[in-house]
């Protein structure tokens, strides 16, 4: 209802919407949660796949534009344990396995801490606080994001 009663009203053309993606569910539902990736199920605390659907449609039917916030270079950290996701995914970051897509350890660079922001290496393939960089360098991973943002689009 926000597009039809407030933005379309006052002018604004577009609103951009937090990750849509299944997110890790972390202790006290922090709002970094929903960057951590479990699977490209439309499933979060926001919503699923319907509902994000059903607000696409009723914003652009006023003319408002939805830009979503999507997450492409990695997936959730460790968290120590068996990660379960808004959709009810499990996965098992430490050993880089996400059966929802499904990704596994040779989808992902080689674990690494980025030390040093000048070092384009570090930058491009470590891990940024321990979220499990994807290997983009993969076919196998490029044709799954490449599903997923198609999957949006429709």
């Amino acid at each position: 209802r926000e597009c039809e009663e407030f933005l379309a009203p006052h002018g604004f053309a577009g609103v951009q919407v937090s990750p849509v993606s299944e997110n890790v569910i972390v202790h006290n539902r922090p709002w970094w949660e929903r960057y951590q990736p479990l699977s490209y199920k439309l499933t979060t605390r926001s919503g699923n796949e319907q509902e994000f659907a059903d607000m696409c449609r009723r914003c652009n039917a006023v003319g408002i534009r939805i830009y979503v916030d999507v997450i492409l270079n990695h997936m959730a950290a460790d968290q120590g344990q068996t990660a379960t996701g808004t959709a009810g995914s499990l996965s098992e970051p430490g050993l880089k396995v996400y059966p929802a897509v499904p990704y596994s350890g040779m989808d992902f660079h080689e674990t690494c801490d980025i030390w040093d922001w000048n070092d384009r290496y570090q930058v491009q393939n470590c891990e940024l606080v321990g979220l499990k960089d994807l290997d983009q360098s993969k076919e196998w991973v490029r044709d799954r994001l490449v599903e997923f943002l198609d999957h949006l689009v429709e």
